[in-house]
């Protein structure tokens, strides 16, 4: 049976527009596709980001808040060194042996309450003069000693990790 040639055509015709639907219809698809892995990435990236962020944050926050305990403890302990200081001018006046045996017990639990929070005394005395953390009060002229050694403490040093709390005032050799 021959099919007459107008049917035919139309036939093919028929057969290519459903061609060209399926290809639409395809192209659609792996449009919404390419859409769709686009905005997924998209947000995953946002994610990343957001991520990293909040871990910057996080960080930081335990940062400041170490460095406001610090600064906390350096500040109460700025405070209470005139009490220390007071212990050395106690110890030069007081003759009772028990009296001074006392003293020195409590200047030694001082200092030992002060080493548990990681405050420590800057050395000074026969050192070489360091002017980050040593006051010059006076000089003096010493020819057995070096030039810049320190002579004689007046008032201890403190400090607590690279932070000094307070300076000690000293008196150098000065050739």
């Amino acid at each position: 049976m021959s099919i007459p040639v107008d049917e035919e055509k139309k036939q093919n015709t028929t057969q290519e527009e459903t061609k060209e639907e399926k290809t639409e219809e395809q192209v659609q698809d792996e449009t919404t596709k390419t859409n769709d892995k686009a905005l997924a990435e998209e947000y995953l990236n946002l994610a990343r980001v957001i991520q990293a962020d909040f871990d910057n944050y996080r960080r930081r926050s335990i940062e400041q808040i170490e460095r406001a305990r610090q600064d906390g403890i350096a500040t109460t302990v700025e405070l209470m060194l005139p009490s220390l200081d007071a212990f050395k001018k106690a110890k030069e006046n007081i003759k009772d042996k028990n009296t001074l045996d006392g003293i020195n017990m409590l200047e030694k639990a001082f200092n030992a309450s002060l080493e548990k929070i990681g405050v420590e005394k800057i050395e000074a005395l026969g050192k070489q003069l360091d002017p980050n953390v040593h006051n010059v009060l006076a000089v003096a002229k010493n020819e057995e000693k070096e030039d810049g050694i320190i002579l004689e403490e007046y008032q201890a040093g403190y400090k607590m990790k690279d932070k000094v709390i307070r300076c000690s005032q000293v008196l150098v050799n000065k050739l």
